[in-house]
């Protein structure tokens, strides 16, 4: 198959989410003194979930998710002395510092880049995505990051996928794959704007969504093998 731009996100993708928000999560409570942090990641992990919900489906903004997440969490762990915003910051620069590439992915993209464009698309927040990319070494590989936070909109809303085509100059949309681990941001987002999609799942999800991607990989080496 032949395309000429790649649409991938970042987390669960590209970079290690879970190991870096895990890691991130306990140096904050650490910090704040909070004991218990394992029995505590689960009920962040859902609170946080339901917030990007929100955000994804354009009911709150950034500025909202960003005290959302941590003052829910407060509220319902009793400690509700502690600053939101500051435990969000405080998170994400932990975030940043414990951010690694998933296995594959770096030769994954040297196996693209030059043979096809590549582009970045992320619902993360702009104090941690564009630095992470940078820790990484990973920006000079993208033709276009676009970063939810900064233009106000969010996969898998049209409005976003409108300003990622704007930024790689209006490709066939046939001739352009969408490849993420979200079947709700990722792969509904490209499904609904006519993308080709290819799923992501390189930690055996089950699809019980009703979403169905055009391609589904476990490993970052089967997208060579599919390209």
């Amino acid at each position: 198959m032949k395309y000429d731009w790649i649409f991938f996100d970042l987390d669960n993708t590209l970079i290690d989410f879970n190991i870096a928000s895990k890691k991130a999560f306990f140096s904050l409570m650490d910090s704040h003194g909070i004991p218990r942090a394992d029995a505590l990641y689960p009920l962040y992990q859902q609170i946080n979930f339901e917030a990007w919900k929100d955000f994804e489906k354009g009911k709150i903004d950034a500025i909202t998710l960003r005290s959302r997440r941590f003052k829910d969490f407060y509220f319902k762990t009793g400690y509700k002395d502690i600053d939101p915003l500051e435990s969000n910051s405080t998170y994400l620069s932990f975030l940043v510092d414990y951010t690694t590439t998933l296995e594959g992915a770096i030769d994954l993209l040297n196996h693209l880049k030059g043979n096809v464009k590549l582009a970045a698309i992320t619902n993360g927040l702009k104090e941690a995505q564009r630095p992470r990319l940078s820790r990484l070494n990973l920006t000079p590989y993208f033709d276009a990051i676009i970063v939810s936070d900064e233009i106000g909109f969010a996969k898998p809303q049209k409005e976003y996928f409108d300003y990622v085509m704007k930024e790689t100059n209006q490709p066939s949309r046939e001739n352009t794959l969408v490849v993420g681990d979200s079947l709700h941001s990722d792969i509904q987002g490209g499904n609904n704007y006519g993308i080709p999609t290819c799923w992501c799942n390189l930690f055996g999800q089950i699809n019980k969504t009703g979403i169905v991607p055009n391609f589904e990989i476990n490993d970052l080496s089967s997208l060579k093998a599919l390209l």
